[in-house]
C-alpha cells in the first residue's frame, strides 16, 4: 500500500516538474528607470573619520583589558561605522528622464495619432470586404429559396469536422453558381 502512495507521488512530481511555467517578467517602468540611471549614481563607502578613531579608540582600551579581541575585529568594528558618499551625474540622469518621461511617450502617442488616420479607413474597407464575403449567396427574396453565405457556410463546415472528428459534414444548403 505504501508503494503504490510513493509511485503516485513520484508520478505527480514528474508531472509537476514538466509543467513549470516560468515566472512572469516584472516590466514595471522603475525597474528598468533604475537600471538605465545607475552608471551615473556612483556611492562610495568612506570610514568616518571620527567613528573610526572612537572605535579604535575604545578597541584599543579593550584589547589591553581583555587579550582576546585581534586586530582584524577591531578593523571590522571600525569599518563597519562608515560613510556613504553619493556623486550623481545630473545632467545625463536628466536627459535619461526626460527621454522616458516626456519625450519617448510624446512619440509614440505622435505615431499612433498618424497610423490611426491610415489604419482607420484600411479596417473599415477590410470589414466591408469581410461582410460582403460572409453574405456572398445569401439571398433573400420571395421567390428564390434562402442560400446560406459563405461565412455561415464555412462555419457550419467546420464545427461539423470538430464535432464529427474529422469526418466532413455535407452542407444541407442549396448551392447556386
Amino acid at each position: 500500500m505504501v508503494r503504490i502512495n510513493e509511485e503516485a507521488e513520484r508520478r505527480l512530481q514528474r508531472i509537476a516538474e514538466r509543467r513549470r511555467i516560468p515566472p512572469v517578467p516584472d516590466l514595471r517602468f522603475e525597474y528598468s528607470y533604475v537600471r538605465s540611471i545607475a552608471p551615473y549614481v556612483h556611492i562610495e563607502h568612506t570610514p568616518s573619520a571620527e567613528a573610526s578613531a572612537d572605535v579604535l579608540d575604545k578597541g584599543k582600551e579593550k584589547a589591553d583589558a581583555v587579550e582576546d579581541i585581534s586586530a582584524g575585529e577591531i578593523a571590522t568594528r571600525a569599518a563597519s561605522h562608515t560613510a556613504e558618499v553619493v556623486r550623481a551625474d545630473w545632467g545625463r540622469i536628466l536627459w535619461i528622464t526626460t527621454r522616458d518621461q516626456v519625450i519617448s511617450p510624446l512619440v509614440q502617442g505622435a505615431l499612433w495619432g498618424v497610423a490611426g488616420h491610415f489604419l482607420r479607413p484600411l479596417g473599415a474597407v477590410l470589414g466591408t470586404h469581410i461582410r460582403a464575403w460572409w453574405a456572398r449567396g445569401a439571398t433573400r427574396g420571395k421567390d428564390v429559396p434562402e442560400i446560406e453565405g459563405n461565412g455561415v457556410q464555412w462555419l457550419r463546415n467546420w464545427i461539423g469536422t470538430i464535432l464529427s472528428a474529422g469526418v466532413p459534414t455535407v452542407s444541407h444548403s442549396l448551392q447556386v453558381r
